[in-house]
């Protein structure tokens, strides 16, 4: 039990209850009378609150043992390749880990870092005790197995900078191994996404024949579905979001390129007028819901279709970057380390959509900005994750002090290496968009058939009932058997399917932006296409049960 708390962040039990237990079971307890003495719903959601509390509490140690190992996952190819470059200037160790234990954005892999220092200088207990001990409390294997291995080649006074050299083919092949790994559960969980999809929607078809069978209101029965479909959709991104390590395409610094400035602006302009055409739709009401709501939503996939150009142009900017990167670091080894004169150098040279980030950044440290600074816009107007991070790591080895060459080709190799990793992460994100477009149509198909059939059933059996009411000694008998058929109500009926739908669309939009790392507007492409499907949908499958029941005689 103690290891099991420890690994979720709990150093002792009474922390975990103090910290923990007692605020879950308080609020659970409130929240369980609350629901019993002020409201009247069934009586088991009050259980199914104390049920979730306690399941919250049994698997909370786990959850954060999970999101600390899939931090280390998120930030061990910047870590290895971090202290690759700095051992190019033959620092010791002690220097090795403060120096990365500075990197906060690195998350644990920095804490770990800190406390080494900590242990090893403040304890007396040596770099190579301590790596051991510490290769014990981490959550990842990757980043155990690199502390070991660092511990023994401490103990056998083996060179650092060979040893930091060799590790990174070793710590970035176990990378790679850990996000296949990522891809095969993002694998599985879209299986079980599509599966639940799928079984909600038949269960919401025999449900919706409820009304028919027990007298109840298909409204009761639509809002359930309602809560039912958001508690799975939401589900699946926190799944996602705690145990998938992310991969984003673009960063999130206060510098934005072009690309993304222009997006920004678009949404701007775009989202107000957006929801005033729908606001003015739904006022005139000329259309069903969901189609006005398609028809003002509309205008958001201009905003989609920028964002994915830019998702397209940070793309092109990370292909360039390795070859850039290179030949700077050859440029400077050349001419002695001088940063400013290589760029100048390098002016002439077409290093294509990075040509215009490079001459500001050549123009920057020559009229003598604060140089970090400079690469920090450099960054910022390349709009990449993974160059604003790996372009830090160059900036800081070389004005350290490191060899220029050397530093160059580590992050040359080990960028190549993510953009490949990044291609298969695409292409599975490109199989979920097809897999939720293809889930959501059979979800909308099965609903709407499904209603369909209800509201022809229910106007059938009503018509049966009434015209066996009218004979007397039919009457008593018919009403002894057979529950009152409540009347349905097609329009609001409509109106809460056409918000089920909406929120699953723009869930679905989400999961596939959070699976390939893409931009978070491009999101509205996906949405906008979904929600027209829907409406589409809600529009052909009554007129097409009426005209098959049509024909049938029914």
């Amino acid at each position: 039990m103690g290891d099991y708390l420890q690994d979720g962040g709990f150093k002792t039990v009474t922390e975990f209850t103090i910290k923990l237990v007692l605020p879950v079971l308080t609020i659970v307890i409130l929240l369980f009378l609350g629901l019993i003495l002020f409201t009247k719903l069934p009586f088991f959601i009050p259980y199914i609150v104390i049920f979730f509390g306690v399941i919250f509490i049994s698997v909370y140690p786990y959850m954060m043992f999970e999101k600390r190992k899939v931090n280390i996952h998120e930030n061990i190819h910047l870590f290895i390749t971090y202290a690759g470059t700095l051992s190019t200037l033959r620092i010791n160790r002690t220097m090795l880990f403060k120096k990365i234990a500075e990197e906060k954005e690195y998350g644990e892999l920095a804490i770990f870092a800190e406390r080494i220092v900590y242990l090893a200088k403040s304890w007396n207990l040596g770099y190579a005790k301590t790596c051991r001990k510490m290769a014990v409390l981490s959550p990842s294997k990757i980043f155990a197995d690199f502390l070991d291995r660092l511990a023994a080649v401490l103990d056998f006074g083996e060179d650092l900078e060979v040893f930091l050299t060799e590790e990174q083919d070793a710590v970035m092949d176990d990378f790679e191994n850990e996000y296949h790994k990522s891809m095969q559960n993002i694998k599985m969980l879209e299986d079980v996404f599509i599966s639940l999809t799928i079984s909600i929607a038949f269960a919401m078809a025999a449900a919706l024949l409820l009304p028919l069978l027990m007298g109840i209101s298909i409204m009761v029965i639509i809002k359930y579905s309602l809560f039912g479909l958001l508690l799975m959709d939401l589900l699946l991104i926190l799944l996602i979001k705690g145990f998938i390590p992310s991969d984003r395409i673009c960063h999130k610094l206060p510098i934005l390129d072009p690309g993304t400035k222009k997006t920004i602006k678009s949404f701007m302009i775009i989202m107000p007028t957006s929801f005033l055409l729908v606001a003015i739709l739904m006022y005139i009401d000329i259309f069903p819901f969901l189609f006005n709501l398609a028809i003002g939503f509309t205008p958001l996939i201009i905003v989609g279709i920028i964002a994915s150009k830019e998702e397209n142009e940070v793309f092109k900017r990370d292909k360039a970057f390795p070859t850039f990167i290179r030949a700077i670091g050859g440029a400077v080894t050349t001419r002695g380390g001088g940063v400013t004169s290589s760029l100048g150098a390098l002016r002439v040279h077409d290093f294509g959509v990075l040509n215009q980030p490079m001459i500001n950044l050549y123009r920057r440290l020559k009229v003598g900005s604060e140089r970090f600074k400079a690469w920090f816009y450099f960054a910022g107007e390349s709009g990449s994750n993974l160059i604003n991070y790996f372009i830090h790591i160059f900036a800081k080895s070389i004005y350290l002090g490191g060899d220029a060459i050397k530093v160059a080709e580590i992050i040359s190799k080990n960028f190549t290496r993510l953009i490949s990793l990044r291609k298969l992460r695409l292409q599975l994100a490109s199989g979920l968009r097809g897999a939720l477009y293809g889930a959501l149509l059979g979800f909308i198909t099965t609903i709407y058939m499904s209603t369909a059939i209800t509201h022809l059933l229910s106007g059938m059996f009503n018509n049966a009932l009434q015209n066996a009411m009218t004979q007397d000694n039919m009457a008593n008998l018919v009403s002894s058997i057979l529950p009152a058929i409540p009347e349905i109500n097609m329009i609001e009926v409509n109106l809460y399917i056409g918000i089920i739908i909406v929120v699953h669309s723009f869930i679905s939009a989400v999961i596939i932006k959070l699976v390939d790392g893409g931009n978070k507007y491009a999101t509205l492409f996906d949405f906008v296409l979904m929600v027209w499907m829907g409406a589409g949908l809600s529009w052909g499958i009554p007129l097409l049960s009426k005209w098959a029941f049509g024909n049938l005689g029914i």
